[in-house]
């Protein structure tokens, strides 16, 4: 009997964990997608018009980290700021990491959460500059051992 109970809760845990990285995977693959649309926002962060693709958490962070759309959105020189509220305590592996491709289809490094284990509000701040191109734009945050945490989309003029 606690044979057969043991079995049932190893199962139970392998088919939770199976769903849980399916969940993670769909959402890489959502992320892999051309940009398209934007949440267009104010200088000061309000959103004018949302997209509802656009700074979702990822189901391995879900309820550990969320993100405030960028502003301002349509971007031009300005910098560009990306609100981060961190819930919950050494939630984050290691920190975040902002990053794009730029006009070479490269991906740069746009920003650094270096010390974003403990809750609180941080944020990424970077300039369009960096990217050397303009249009729709998606950028990625990862953690630091490379899980993608969200994705957005900036249109550069």
């Amino acid at each position: 009997m606690i044979r057969r109970l043991s079995i049932l809760v190893l199962l139970f845990f392998t088919l939770s964990s199976c769903d849980s990285q399916q969940q993670q995977d769909d959402f890489e693959q959502s992320a892999s997608e051309t940009a398209s649309g934007f949440a267009r926002t104010d200088s000061r962060g309000a959103i004018i018009d949302d997209d509802q693709d656009d700074w979702r958490t990822a189901p391995i962070y879900g309820g550990k980290v969320r993100f405030d759309p960028a502003y301002p959105n349509p971007a031009t020189i300005d910098f560009v700021t990306i609100p981060v509220t961190v819930l919950e305590f050494n939630s984050i592996q290691g920190g975040l990491t902002l990053r794009a491709r730029d006009a070479n289809n490269v991906f740069r490094t746009l920003d650094d959460i270096v010390d974003s284990t403990d809750p609180g509000a941080y944020i990424f701040r970077f300039s369009p500059a960096l990217l050397a191109r303009t249009g729709l734009v998606r950028v990625f945050v990862f953690d630091r051992i490379g899980e993608l945490v969200t994705y957005g989309d900036i249109l550069i003029q």
